[in-house]
């Protein structure tokens, strides 16, 4: 028997069944992916009928061409798309002035990305932000000032405000209290920079 098959169990991930998962869900044919990553479409088939075993540097061309991270090939789909997340459990990053807790983390495709924002009293997000897609904001406690394309909207408890990301927009906690909004936002391709910005700092909006 072959030292691979050996190796073989049941906790053995089918590396070409979540090649096809991942390439189906972004829509794009064997041709398109090959194109993109690089590689032959008769190896692309060959991986993903589990005839051959690809690289690691096959793995990180697909990986790039997909937008995924290459431990995105090693997580079994039911599992990766369920995220359950405890509220004393959420991970999130402690900043100048507030929180922020990524609650869709673990997610292997995201389509939004759900932001618990936490404000203490001035904080305030940069200069305005543009970008693709829509963002939905929804008041948890405080008062938080949106400007949202000239025009100033203020949100209490219970408020929220959905708009097209393309509208300049920023924010500032305008109450005497701590304040806190979730923040969905749906994600494109360049989500780092787009999640980024709205981050608090001390930049006028």
């Amino acid at each position: 028997m072959d030292e691979l098959e050996e190796l073989k169990d049941d906790k053995t991930i089918d590396v070409g069944k979540q090649v096809r998962m991942l390439r189906e869900q972004r829509k794009f044919s064997q041709k398109t992916l090959a194109e993109a990553s690089g590689i032959s479409r008769n190896t692309l088939s060959l991986i993903e009928r589990e005839q051959t075993s690809p690289t690691v540097s096959t793995l990180k061309r697909l990986a790039s061409a997909l937008s995924v991270d290459i431990n995105a090939f090693f997580q079994p789909f039911d599992e990766a798309n369920i995220v359950h997340t405890k509220a004393d459990q959420r991970p999130h990053l402690l900043l100048d002035h507030g929180a922020m807790a990524d609650l869709g983390l673990g997610m292997l495709e995201q389509l939004v990305t759900p932001l618990l924002l936490q404000l203490e009293p001035g904080a305030r997000s940069g200069s305005a932000l543009t970008h693709d897609g829509q963002d939905f904001i929804f008041c948890l406690s405080g008062e938080i000032l949106y400007l949202l394309n000239g025009r100033g909207y203020i949100l209490e408890p219970g408020d929220s405000l959905f708009f097209d990301g393309r509208l300049p927009h920023g924010f500032r906690n305008a109450g005497t209290e701590a304040a806190s909004m979730l923040i969905i936002l749906s994600t494109p391709h360049d989500s780092a920079r787009y999640i980024n910005g709205h981050f608090p700092n001390e930049t006028q909006i």
